[in-house]
């Protein structure tokens, strides 16, 4: 029998108010005081969550401008409008990771027939928009979506770089499977994983295939950006398991992979984002230089589905398709 999809706002972590969706095969933790940070995915049928959280650091509160990686607890943000500190065409210093993750965001749930949700709004201090994000879950399936709208809700117009951020946990012998062609290295420690500045043909750099996790001894970490995307989505396969995890996207809206490997090379964690853009680089100031920043105007709002699967039976995936099948 199946079991109805469930939302509860009555739990707390760590002092914050955490939403819970579950389901039979999913279980989702949000915190709305963190920006809607998606704190936990857990994989009922592994009861493994799919989200790297930091050993040192707990969910709390931070004011904006706070460096994003001294209080980042681990798990799933909106990076908006921005990733590295930078300023706005106007002079207006722009926080490390944007302004979503400091937010309070007020929130409303639903129970319907074969659904529950949670509805997350936050409303930006800099920048004059406001994000809306709808988190849904259905009864059946190993699918959840979101549903955003972003607005400009001022006089004037503002360029924006927004980015969804997972961080997942891995663990040797994981894969991670993206439909880009070209890379560009933004930054790395040792060279292992390609020179800051470095091009190279999707997956290889100097030979080395990027597309199979090393184990945390190598002490290495990259940022690379990914593009020439052949189709919307993103996996992480856990090959042992033969499972994964992915999402899918508008790659019009998001035509660029912000592809972070950590490796023990970064604080000593042992992580990886495989995150869609909407541009790059980090720094949005260089991203408008670029011509790879959006505009939203006063009054427009941009709105947005990205849908995240579970799936199994495969060891690698060549496609992810609308319903959540992977392809071997």
């Amino acid at each position: 029998m199946t079991r109805a999809a469930t939302v509860d706002d009555r739990w707390t972590y760590n002092g914050l108010r955490s939403i819970r969706l579950e389901n039979q095969h999913i279980s989702l933790d949000v915190l709305p005081e963190r920006g809607g940070n998606i704190y936990r995915v857990i994989d009922k049928a592994r009861d493994l969550d799919l989200l790297w959280k930091s050993a040192r650091v707990l969910p709390h509160i931070a004011a904006i401008h706070s460096d994003f990686d001294d209080h980042w607890a681990g798990g799933w943000d909106d990076a908006f409008p921005g990733g590295r500190a930078a300023p706005n065409r106007y002079g207006d210093r722009l926080p490390y990771m944007g302004e979503v993750w400091t937010a309070n965001a007020s929130y409303t749930i639903q129970r319907g027939d074969g659904f529950c949700s949670v509805t997350t709004v936050v409303t930006t201090p800099v920048t004059p928009a406001e994000l809306t994000r709808t988190i849904t879950l259905r009864d059946e399936g190993t699918t959840f979506t979101m549903a955003y709208r972003l607005r400009n809700i001022g006089f004037l117009p503002f360029d924006y770089n927004w980015g969804i951020h997972p961080s997942l946990s891995i663990r040797p012998g994981m894969r991670f499977d993206i439909p880009a062609t070209h890379g560009l290295v933004d930054e790395s420690d040792d060279g292992f994983l390609g020179r800051p500045g470095q091009q190279y043909h999707w997956p290889f750099v100097d030979g080395f295939d990027l597309r199979n996790a090393e184990f945390s001894d190598r002490h290495s970490f990259a940022l690379h950006y990914l593009t020439g995307l052949t189709d919307g989505w993103v996996a992480a396969t856990d090959v042992p398991d033969r499972r994964g995890f992915g999402l899918r996207f508008d790659r019009e809206l998001f035509p660029v992979v912000w592809f972070c490997l950590v490796y023990g090379g970064w604080r000593g964690y042992y992580q990886a984002l495989i995150e869609p853009w909407t541009g790059y680089p980090s720094p949005l100031d260089e991203a408008v230089a670029a011509g790879r920043a959006r505009i939203l105007l006063p009054g427009e709002e941009q709105t947005t589905e990205v849908s995240a699967h579970l799936y199994d039976g495969v060891s690698s995936v060549s496609a992810l398709l609308p319903d959540g099948t992977a392809l071997q």
